[in-house]
């Protein structure tokens, strides 16, 4: 496997899930905060940082639509993931309370995970990460302003907990994937997955036929996202998580079938596959 970084960057403030996850990644580094989601690619594509981290995935909100844009070239590999229990905490300032509170502030992800306890009861404010959103309402210092955080943030920042894991569904985790300027190279042994970013033709059947290789393959694919093309209306491209490394022999023909299949065949990166 890869060895330590030197240097691992996140987005975002301290006390992040991000943040968190990049600790339980790579938990003999010390991460450090690069900014937004693209400073954190920037980072690392510019060899400042050796990894980054990033949010993928949440079971309750879907794709991290920020973060697949930045890595849809696969020129920033993903080496690496872990899953985070998402425990989401209402919290405010000193004497706050929550039928006090008309806005709140969080990362949008955040606030679409807890629809029902918002229930357009509230004024929303989009934050950076949750995290930020803390630390905002901390600064503004205002009982009728709270934020959708974790309660390692509310702590980080001060604020006190005005309602407890408030996310529309107690199974709320995200999956966040740590990215770097070399790919992992195979090695037997390891439970290995990789994410693929595939477009197809415009035609009835394109999407069945590009993946149909994976079947007589027996390759297993593990999950399947569709997103919009920018610029194409109407068009699409999908994401893919298959299990096995790309340069494992029996995934490496799969993926040549699949290539000769699509109009576009991108390898996001193969790293050992993480439990919840």
């Amino acid at each position: 496997m890869a060895p330590t970084p030197a240097s691992v960057v996140y987005p975002g403030s301290a006390g992040s899930y991000t943040s968190e996850a990049a600790d339980r990644l790579f938990p003999e580094v010390e991460a450090t905060s690069a900014g937004s989601f693209a400073d954190v690619y920037a980072a690392v594509a510019s060899g400042t940082a050796e990894i980054g981290v990033l949010p993928i995935e949440n079971t309750l909100a879907g794709i991290v639509a920020d973060t697949c844009d930045l890595i849809a070239d696969g020129a920033q590999p993903i080496v690496a993931e872990t899953i985070i229990h998402i425990p989401h905490c209402l919290a405010g300032v000193a004497g706050a309370t929550t039928a006090g509170v008309t806005r709140i502030h969080s990362h949008p992800v955040a606030l679409a995970q807890c629809r029902d306890f918002l229930d357009s009861r509230f004024e929303e404010h989009g934050a950076p990460t949750t995290a930020d959103a803390a630390r905002i309402v901390a600064e503004l210092g205002d009982p009728t302003c709270a934020a959708i955080a974790s309660p390692a943030a509310a702590r980080r920042y001060g604020l006190e907990v005005l309602e407890h894991d408030i996310s529309d569904h107690p199974d709320n985790m995200t999956r966040f994937v740590a990215i770097a300027r070399e790919a992992l190279p195979y090695a037997e042994g390891v439970d290995w997955k990789t994410a693929l970013r595939i477009v197809t033709g415009n035609q009835p059947g394109a999407l069945h036929d590009a993946i149909e290789p994976f079947r007589y393959h027996g390759v297993n694919m593990t999950s399947l996202h569709s997103r919009p093309i920018k610029g194409e209306p109407w068009r699409y491209q999908f994401l893919i998580d298959i299990a096995g490394h790309c340069d494992d022999p029996q995934v490496a023909r799969a993926l040549d079938d699949v290539r000769g299949r699509s109009a576009q065949l991108v390898v996001l990166g193969s790293f050992p596959a993480a439990t919840p």
